[in-house]
């Protein structure tokens, strides 16, 4: 499945010091690399620019879920078939790209692929034990109130999915100035109600003691639940229940 198929975009925010290793990694796995510099103001930019990939940068910081979008719109202009989504600190592992391609190959059905750490040693050992608690409280929130809907690690950002459903999924902020990781679980709703099927892997993730996380637990933890329970009411998904898999 290559030969100009498959298209990573990597948000990154002030990533200077692994932007460089994780875009070495990703490219032996990818036809094109295109890095969304979300506002950074270090040297993340000019690192992305002596690799010579693609770059989408703008200022201020806007937020993942904002430079998800950003890359989406990208990949729509291009005639790429696969999106990946992969995180510019160097957390997730390119190398099982192709895993995630089996699974759109094995399944022609499958319109979306995320990878999950849970039940792997990182989520039981390395995972803090706060991301841990969030992580499961957004996967209670999804399965109690979009009819048991199971998502085993929804903050997951090491995704794949076909073109067709980049093109049905709804990846645009809702009036916020600020589009941060809520959006990675309103992706995951959009694809429940449109009955988009989804498919998990599980894989390991690399945590880094001396870097602190962009995922803020007291704004990130509390905005999750909140577009959970305000998509609720907006999208009533208890009258689609014909196209849930």
């Amino acid at each position: 499945m290559r030969n100009g198929k498959i298209m990573a975009v990597i948000p990154a925010y002030n990533e200077e010091q692994v932007i460089g290793k994780t875009i070495q990694q990703v490219k032996s796995y990818v036809d094109k690399i295109v890095v969304i510099n979300d506002g950074s103001t270090d040297r993340t930019k000019e690192v992305c620019e002596e690799l010579g990939v693609a770059i989408v940068s703008y200022r201020p910081n806007r937020g993942k879920g904002y430079a998800i979008y950003q890359g989406v719109q990208y990949f729509l202009k291009s005639d790429f078939e696969f999106l990946f989504t992969i995180d510019g600190d160097g957390q997730h592992r390119p190398e099982y790209i192709p895993l995630f391609l089996k699974k759109f190959r094995n399944d022609p059905e499958v319109g979306m692929v995320i990878a999950s750490r849970f039940g792997t040693e990182d989520w039981i050992y390395n995972m803090p034990f706060l991301r841990k608690l969030s992580n499961l409280l957004s996967r209670f929130g999804l399965w109690i109130l979009y009819n048991g809907f199971i998502v085993e690690d929804p903050q997951n950002g090491f995704r794949a999915y076909r073109r067709e459903a980049v093109k049905r999924l709804n990846f645009s902020q809702s009036r916020r100035k600020r589009y941060g990781f809520e959006a990675e679980t309103e992706v995951l709703i959009d694809a429940r109600i449109k009955g988009i099927k989804i498919s998990t892997i599980h894989l390991p993730s690399i945590y880094f003691e001396d870097r602190k996380s962009k995922f803020s637990l007291f704004r990130d933890t509390w905005t999750i639940p909140g577009v959970m329970v305000k998509h609720f009411f907006k999208r009533k998904p208890w009258l689609y229940r014909h196209r849930f898999k």
